[in-house]
């Protein structure tokens, strides 16, 4: 018998390939190597996404805080442009009021003696604004003390038309329209 227990069945074929080139030994080199990087990517993407979720965060809270400054500010801004507006309605009044002093001085300088004037309205139409309505009470006063405030607003260029006088005990009513004519 034969010492050997194994024998090579293996016949010579001529039909394989070659082997590989010894260039492709780097393939799997590669393949891990991807991997590798695709795993560090990976985790530097979720680094970077949570990176990204907090400075949203932030970002909404400043921008929350910079609305709610710009809210303070418009609502700063909402009262100055009121209160700008009530001064310009006050320098409007205070215009027109340049009218009304000349009266008011012109009406005071006249009354003499013993006269007072007790009450003293005038008020000016916003649609005939040439046109004002003169209320005033005179107390101690007779007509000749009204007469003297009538030819000192007629010094103004202002006539007195539906004049209206009542006599009380040592209180004299009168109310009349001034109209200015101009010269």
């Amino acid at each position: 018998m034969n010492d050997y227990l194994c024998h090579d069945f293996k016949s010579p074929r001529t039909d394989t390939s070659r082997r590989l080139p010894p260039t492709f030994r780097f393939i799997p080199i590669a393949f891990y190597l991807a991997v590798v990087a695709g795993a560090c990517l990976i985790t530097l993407d979720v680094m970077k996404s949570r990176q990204a979720k907090q400075d949203i965060i932030v970002a909404d809270q400043l921008k929350a805080e910079h609305e709610e400054t710009k809210a303070k500010y418009d609502a700063e801004r909402a009262a100055i442009e009121l209160e700008r507006a009530k001064a310009e309605q006050v320098a409007k009044w205070v215009e027109g009021t340049r009218v009304i002093q000349p009266i008011c001085v012109a009406t005071a300088r006249a009354i003499k003696g013993e006269v007072r004037l007790a009450n003293f309205a005038l008020d000016r139409s916003t649609e005939l604004p040439a046109q004002m309505d003169l209320t005033l009470r005179l107390a101690g006063g007779d007509v000749l003390a009204l007469q003297d405030i009538q030819r000192a607003i007629e010094g103004l260029n202002y006539r007195t038309y539906s004049p209206q006088q009542n006599r009380d005990v040592g209180m004299v009513d009168f109310k009349a329209t001034l109209v200015f004519i101009e010269n």
